[in-house]
């Protein structure tokens, strides 16, 4: 390597973050080689990346708009053909401008949730300031707007938590019409299987052969009104062995997607959430969601999976960390990882100024990209690609991902979640072709500024440099 490579790699490795002793100690050491699987692995769809925002939001008639171009143009950038969620733990409490608004249940729960709910500051301003809105027929036909203007396409969480199945009817009855071929699925309560928790909405002990029996009741008061109305579910804050494989039994085909939620780690009270744990090398609670989730898609005859809420730290984020380019580095790995097991779609929640949001509104800011995001980025490259975990012997905390189409087209991403620059051996042909390389990168850990996604240079040699705290991605074709 010559001096001015060598330079040009230590100030690439500072810029990550990186410890200079260790990633000059790796210039010095033989590549890691990437092996590729023999097997190509599934498709990422095209809408596979999404985002999740609470039901709350619609509030503002004006945010999901036709006219509000900072947040079209975030979500343009994001995906050409992404996916909506909206749900959350505010769908819980919201109110329909049409049937239930005065039952004495839905009063009472959004006394409850203006009172008690913590997920506020996830919604814009102008929500934060008019808690005791309501969800009109107005911010639904603006949310049809804004779904057209960014082509992605919508699942609606209906409040079975303190609403009605006779409201319910009332309401996507409208939300169908006013969407059509955008809407994906209706989801009937966020997180039932927690609805025991609170007495505001359940009966103590509440469980999944209570919840089915509701659910039946609900899907066919909402049928009455609109007979081919899609739904998916259960929606569980996790749960997936008991809930998610139940649901799967009862409903197969009937329902058009199986959803769960997943956090990286948690709860973000707790101080040994730190940016270590979130990227630990491997974490039981992925392996534990993969597995069951492969088979309760066995279990419903196929129907596939969709996590439709998540993100890096479950109780609002971890300051540092969710809000940091240590979850852009998480949501890179995460999405890739699920992508390769068959998963057909990641929804991050956020919104407002929420530690983890991906997309911020604030005072200051129409639609800032916060650090997930730029993570979230690198992922969504591989759409329309079969993806595969690739083989790397080393006991670095790194993973690779290759990501092919057609006899040609090739990606290949390496995510370091490690502190040590690391060589990277690629494929024999995929280094006798032409590539563009794409680096994540961002100062430290903890950095809230300064994180990027964009292209850069590739090695000449045979080795390809991935600094400590980074991600490449070459594509070539």
């Amino acid at each position: 390597m010559s001096d001015m490579d060598r330079r040009r790699f230590l100030l690439l490795a500072g810029a990550a973050g990186v410890k200079t002793k260790h990633a000059y100690a790796h210039v010095l050491t033989s590549p890691v080689a990437v092996t590729m699987p023999l097997i190509r692995g599934p498709v990422m769809p095209e809408d596979f990346t999404g985002l999740s925002y609470e039901a709350g939001q619609l509030y503002n008639a004006d945010y999901f708009s036709p006219t509000n171009h900072a947040l079209i143009a975030a979500f343009k950038k994001l995906s050409g053909h992404g996916v909506l969620r909206m749900g959350g733990h505010l769908s819980n409490i919201t109110v329909w401008e049409g049937v239930g608004q005065d039952e004495p249940k839905q009063v009472r729960g959004v006394r409850h949730g203006i009172e008690d709910y913590w997920e506020w500051p996830l919604v814009d301003p102008t929500v934060q300031h008019n808690r005791k809105g309501m969800i009109t027929h107005r911010a639904i036909e603006n949310l049809r707007g804004f779904l057209d203007a960014v082509n992605w396409r919508l699942i609606y969480c209906l409040n079975f938590a303190c609403g009605s199945a006779a409201r319910a009817a009332d309401e996507a009855a409208f939300v169908s019409q006013a969407m059509g071929n955008r809407l994906i699925a209706f989801v009937v309560g966020n997180e039932p299987d927690g609805f025991g928790e609170d007495p505001f909405f359940r009966t103590k002990g509440y469980n999944f052969d209570q919840y089915i029996t509701e659910y039946d009741e609900w899907t066919r008061t909402v049928r009455a009104m609109t007979p081919h109305a899609p739904f998916a579910g259960p929606d569980t804050e996790g749960n997936v062995e008991t809930w998610v494989k139940g649901f799967a039994r009862h409903v197969k085909h009937d329902a058009v997607l199986l959803t769960s939620h997943f956090y990286g780690m948690g709860p973000a009270s707790d101080p040994r959430m730190t940016a270590e744990r979130l990227l630990r090398k491997v974490n039981p609670e992925l392996e534990a969601q993969i597995a069951g989730v492969r088979q309760a898609s066995v279990l419903s005859g196929g129907v596939p999976y969709r996590m439709d809420e998540g993100n890096s730290c479950f109780g609002g984020g971890r300051p540092g960390v969710s809000d940091a380019y240590a979850s852009a580095l998480w949501a890179a790995d995460y999405m890739l990882r699920v992508a390769s097991e068959g998963f057909v779609g990641v929804n991050l929640h956020g919104g407002g100024v929420g530690i983890y949001t991906p997309i911020e509104t604030s005072e200051k800011s129409a639609a800032a990209p916060r650090p997930v995001y730029f993570g979230m980025l690198l992922a969504q490259r591989f759409a329309g690609f079969t993806v595969s975990r690739c083989t790397l012997r080393t006991e670095a905390n790194v993973t690779a991902y290759v990501g092919q189409r057609g006899a040609n087209e090739m990606r290949i991403a390496v995510v370091n979640k490690g502190a040590e620059a690391i060589s990277i051996q690629l494929p024999g042909a995929v280094r006798k072709r032409s590539m563009q390389a794409w680096r994540l990168s961002g100062l430290a850990l903890d950095a809230k500024d300064g994180v990027r996604f964009e292209e850069a240079s590739s090695s000449k040699g045979e080795g390809q440099m991935v600094p400590g705290y980074s991600a490449m991605l070459w594509e070539c074709s």
